[in-house]
């Protein structure tokens, strides 16, 4: 009797809560976006009836603007315009004001705008700007509509959250990473206003979600998986996060309950999804189906000598010329997953090496053994970064030699790698074995040993430093003249050592050399169509005559919406 009376309550209880919460609706997914350009970084107003987001063209190199729409099929309404890019507005609590960041000239600002247009107004100057071409969303308003969370930084402070008041312009810091971290974005306040989810960046280009009252205090751990994020979003009812991460083999919208537990994937997002907003029953996110291909480019002619390469149906990246120059290792998805191909110089004779079985995490950077046999790379896995080597022939397995760790190259004699673990620069046996930490600097990535063998190089922050191969302190070899990029490449020569930078006048990624005799850096190539996110891997040729770089075919980030969103 007492199981039957139980039985009754649970069944009673799940008719309640489906007549209170109605019979379930299909989602319905519809791209809103028009035209041909390049559409992002979307904000839901509250009420779930109108689409903020950021704009510009994709034909050519242009400034993102702000513009609103009605949803779903409204006209859009350009607000902002000017040289600075207006990155990722949002929506006052009474949806009639737009916060938003604008990037100018070296200079981050908060500007606020009415959302039906009219004169804007600037709130504060938030620190020195970075790559804008991967500008993180801010700025979250906070429910009483008077104030904002937005991220500050100064030049010798990592990015954290700060507390902006909208009437004198007042900001109060209330977060502080720890060193070893990247700093702070990506700000947003739950809809009660007690609590902020933000994301933490690593050296080694992953994240996760953090929570802290709305003071900055009880900061908590949500996420472990040390992945990039690119957008977070809280339920209606303040239960849920809903953000894309890089996790699976792909930038996937995913959900997780704010006290804690394990993320569940949203299928309906796909596996190029970022910036997820929600809003009433409504769901928004930016689609990037890119096509990209590998091109060649050749270093001192004028005009400059370009063509591609290789070429599939997918996204084609990471491109590494072998030690002697004659092939071509490289990472495309056009198998549906992220693998490893190898082909001769002119970019024929094409092997896949790598075979993933199923959706799941894909290698990241790869470098040639020195015999030219092996390659080495990375993937992060929802346990942390792994490296592995594989024989460059198809039909190999790799072999994983370390647990954790990332961005890992060999030294000249093949007999060691270099790699990035825990905020320092390690160096182990060929196989993993025997690891042993080189430097204490926290923020140490990318280590590459020089060409004479006698110095590692890497990237510390906004600069790149250099030690004895034998560890040590290290010394800051030069400072760029612009912004690098998270994942810039690092390539040093007997002569000097080519990187990437973001050259912000051109809005656009540039290849730079460092001259060892002259100490001074110039550019030697400027990248047309970048891929953004993957512009910043690049290799030169070993005689030095020949660049490769990823450029988009054809590109166009497009707004998704879903109806009837839960």
């Amino acid at each position: 009797m007492l199981a039957l009376a139980l039985c009754s309550v649970g069944a009673v209880v799940t008719l309640m809560g489906r007549l209170a919460s109605g019979p379930q609706v299909e989602q319905k997914k519809i791209q809103i976006s028009t035209g041909d350009a390049s559409e992002s970084y979307p904000s839901i107003s509250a009420d779930g009836k109108r689409l903020a987001y950021s704009a510009r063209e994709s034909s050519r190199v242009s400034a993102f603007h702000v513009f609103v729409r009605e949803l779903p099929s409204g006209k859009p309404l350009q607000l902002t315009k000017g040289e600075g890019n207006d990155i990722a507005p949002v929506w006052s609590p009474d949806g009639g004001t737009l916060a938003f960041l604008r990037v100018l000239e070296g200079k981050r600002e908060c500007i606020v705008i009415p959302a039906d247009g009219g004169e804007e107004r600037k709130i504060a100057e938030l620190g020195p700007a970075g790559d804008a071409s991967q500008a993180m969303p801010e700025i979250s308003w906070n429910p009483d509509g008077k104030s904002l969370i937005v991220v500050q930084n100064a030049d010798k402070q990592l990015p954290g959250l700060a507390t902006l008041a909208l009437d004198s312009g007042k900001l109060v810091r209330i977060t502080n990473p720890a060193e070893g971290s990247e700093g702070d974005s990506t700000p947003a306040v739950a809809p009660s206003g007690s609590s902020i989810a933000f994301v933490r960046h690593t050296p080694n280009d992953g994240a996760d979600i953090f929570l802290c009252d709305s003071a900055g205090a009880g900061v908590r751990r949500l996420t472990f998986d040390d992945r990039g994020i690119r957008g977070i979003a809280w339920s209606r009812d303040g239960q849920d996060l809903i953000y894309s991460a890089n996790r699976a083999g792909g930038w996937r919208i995913w959900r997780v309950q704010a006290y804690g537990g394990s993320p569940r994937e949203y299928t309906l997002g796909g596996k190029q999804a970022y910036y997820p907003t929600v809003g009433r029953n409504r769901l928004a996110y930016t689609d990037s189906p890119t096509v990209s291909a590998i091109w060649q480019a050749t270093l001192g002619s004028d005009p400059v000598e370009e063509h591609a390469v290789l070429r599939s149906t997918g996204r084609e990246r990471m491109p590494v010329w072998s030690p002697d120059g004659t092939r071509i290792a490289n990472i495309g998805d056009q198998s549906g997953s992220d693998e490893i191909y190898v082909s001769d110089a002119r970019g024929q004779n094409r092997v896949q090496v790598t075979q993933s079985k199923g959706p799941g995490p894909g290698p990241g950077r790869i470098r040639w053994s020195p015999d030219g046999k092996s390659l080495i790379f990375d993937v992060n896995t929802d346990h942390g970064g792994e490296v592995y080597t594989v024989v460059a022939a198809p039909g190999q397995k790799p072999v994983r030699v370390l647990l954790n760790g990332g961005n890992a190259s060999y030294s000249h004699d093949g007999k060691s790698i270099y790699f990035q673990s825990r905020g320092g620069i390690w160096k182990a046996s060929a196989d993993g074995g025997n690891p042993q930490q080189l430097t204490q600097d926290r923020g140490g990535a990318q280590p590459v040993e020089s060409a004479d063998g006698k110095y590692i190089y890497y990237r510390q922050r906004r600069s790149f430093f250099r030690m004895p191969v034998t560890g040590g302190d290290g010394e800051e070899a030069f400072v760029p003249e612009h912004d690098l990029s998270f994942s810039t490449t690092i390539q040093p020569t007997k002569k000097g050592i080519y990187y990437a930078e973001f050259e912000r006048s051109a809005r656009n990624m540039a290849i730079s050399f460092y001259d060892f005799t002259t100490k001074k850096s110039s550019i030697v190539f400027r990248m047309k169509n970048t891929d953004f996110w993957n512009g910043a891997a690049f290799s030169v040729s070993p005689d030095g005559k020949y660049l490769l770089y990823p450029r988009v075919d054809q590109s166009q980030t497009n707004l998704i919406l879903v109806e009837n969103f839960r």
